[in-house]
């Protein structure tokens, strides 16, 4: 069987968030001694991740962040700003708890696990042959960036992932990445997807000049043009025009669907990488949730064609999964009131009702 029967046997079994228990979450909030829906979007997110567990009483205590690491044929277009040797040394970093968001997962009590899904280099602490698809991808203006099985199989490693961190008893994951060029290969990917215009949904990513920008566009252009990939066909778009990472993170949303458990999109890259699993099975948006509205070009374009709304807007466009993992305390208070706050009942207060 090749990746890509395997992968379509595995999203048969994706199913929709369950409705009962997302009514019975609602109506929890209703009854907790405070003013209506009066937490906003932290209610909201309650509510589905009750839906995504098919319960209205749940944990969120482990919480993990997968960050996909890999690298871009593209790069030797010189849509950068740094050469591929950068995402290896980032990825030994998070071993080491020396980039920003292993600072910041600390905090806010997530554990991280990057992954060689495809870096040029390997890096002994974090490449595993089970998860590594390729050394890199092809550079897209001369070609496809990778095989249609490259791109089924680091869905696949995807999915895998999530299946070994729900076996591990983890109750949420956080998505983010690292692979130099990938703000490129992301505007590829959502240009061809959402049907817009390259100039549209393409920022400077890590700091290009205005020169650089323009080289960037152009490089996108033409290998949308060479490459011609099938905007309906999502497996499609990823092996002409995507990433090894982004790829991977489609899976993680895939794979968050599969196994009931809430997915955190981080920024730009994760959430094109989101739509693009989208794309592939409607029903996986259920179990998504939007972080932050992130600073590149078409962050809050890719979370509004999902349908999704973000919890911050700190204009960031860091990556690495910083700004997952800077949602995730609010998630732990607003389900903090929602299961210890007492409810009007208890406290012999008349209950608010409800009006338009």
């Amino acid at each position: 069987m090749t990746a890509e029967e395997k992968l379509r046997e595995e999203l048969k079994q994706i199913v929709p968030a369950d409705a009962e228990s997302m009514e019975k979450a609602k109506q929890r909030w209703k009854s907790v001694g405070k003013p209506l829906f009066s937490l906003g979007k932290l209610e909201d997110a309650v509510i589905r991740i009750a839906g995504i567990k098919g319960k209205a009483v749940y944990g969120l205590d482990r919480k993990g962040l997968v960050i996909m690491c890999a690298d871009n044929g593209v790069v030797a277009e010189g849509v950068t700003q740094t050469g591929q040797e950068v995402t290896a040394i980032v990825a030994e970093n998070f071993t080491k708890k020396e980039t920003s968001v292993c600072l910041m997962a600390e905090i806010a009590g997530v554990d991280l696990f990057p992954v060689d899904i495809g870096m040029v280099t390997d890096v002994p602490a974090i490449t595993r042959e089970k998860y590594k698809v390729a050394y890199g991808t092809k550079d897209m203006m001369k070609g496809p960036a990778m095989t249609r099985e490259q791109a089924a199989q680091a869905v696949l490693n995807g999915i895998r992932i999530v299946r070994e961190l729900a076996e591990k008893g983890y109750d949420i994951l956080a998505t983010g990445e690292m692979g130099i060029g990938n703000t490129t290969t992301s505007s590829a990917v959502v240009s061809v997807l959402l049907e817009k215009d390259v100039e549209a949904v393409t920022g400077r990513g890590a700091g290009l000049s205005s020169e650089g920008l323009r080289r960037k566009v152009q490089v996108i252009r033409e290998a949308i043009r060479l490459n011609e990939p099938d905007r309906k066909d999502a497996l499609d778009v990823l092996a002409k025009v995507g990433g090894l990472d982004i790829a991977g993170l489609a899976g993680v949303f895939l794979g968050g669907a599969f196994c009931h458990i809430p997915v955190m999109i981080d920024g730009f890259i994760s959430s094109a990488a989101a739509l693009c699993a989208v794309k592939m099975v409607p029903e996986c948006r259920d179990y998504m949730l939007a972080s932050h509205r992130s600073g590149e070009t078409a962050g809050g374009m890719v979370l509004d064609a999902l349908g999704l709304s973000e919890f911050i807007d700190c204009n960031m466009s860091l990556g690495e999964g910083s700004g997952a993992v800077a949602a995730m305390p609010l998630l732990d208070m607003g389900l903090a009131v929602y299961l210890k706050m007492s409810t009007f009942e208890e406290i012999k207060v008349e209950q608010y009702e409800e009006y338009e």
